[in-house]
C-alpha cells in the first residue's frame, strides 16, 4: 500500500511541475502571423488539423483592384483562386503534446514547405518552416486572437 502510495505521489508531483505533461494548449482557433499582415484559422481537417486565411490586412491587389490571388501558385489552374480561405497549412498532426507537424504553403512565392508548430503558451505559437530536407529553416512567433 505505501509502494502505490508513494507512486500516487511521484506522479503527482511529476505532473504539477511539468504542464506540458498535464495538458497541452490547443493549437485549433485563429492566430494572427508575424506580420501581422494576416489571420489564420486552425481546424479539424478530416483526421488532421489544418490552418486557413480568413483575414487579410490589404485584402485587394492594388494593382489589380482585385482580390489577393494565389497568382504564384506552380499549378496554373489554382493561379485565380483567392487567398481569402485559402489552406495555407494541411496535414498537421500532433506529434507529441503541443507540438504538430505538416506541410506549409506559402502564397508570397508558391512552394510548399515543411513545417513544425509548438505551442509555447496560451497566446504563442512558433512556426518553423523548412525547405531543403530541413537543411534551410526559418522560425517566427504568432499570436492568438481568438478561440
Amino acid at each position: 500500500m505505501k509502494s502505490i502510495l508513494s507512486a500516487l505521489c511521484l506522479a503527482s508531483a511529476v505532473l504539477a511541475f511539468s504542464p506540458h505533461l498535464a495538458r497541452s494548449e490547443p493549437l485549433v482557433g485563429a492566430w494572427r502571423t508575424a506580420d501581422a499582415s494576416s489571420h489564420v484559422r486552425f481546424e479539424p481537417c478530416g483526421t488532421r488539423t489544418c490552418g486557413r486565411i480568413f483575414w487579410l490586412r490589404e485584402p485587394i491587389d492594388s494593382e489589380t483592384g482585385q482580390q489577393w490571388r494565389d497568382k504564384l501558385n506552380p499549378d496554373d489552374t489554382l493561379r485565380r483562386r483567392s487567398l481569402l480561405g485559402l489552406v495555407i497549412v494541411s496535414g498537421l498532426r500532433e506529434t507529441v503534446a503541443g507540438q504538430w507537424q505538416g506541410e506549409l504553403y506559402n502564397p508570397l512565392d508558391g512552394r510548399t514547405y515543411g513545417g513544425h508548430f509548438r505551442v509555447l503558451d496560451a497566446g504563442r505559437l512558433e512556426l518553423k518552416g523548412c525547405a531543403l530536407a530541413g537543411l534551410i529553416c526559418q522560425s517566427e512567433i504568432w499570436v492568438r486572437i481568438g478561440p
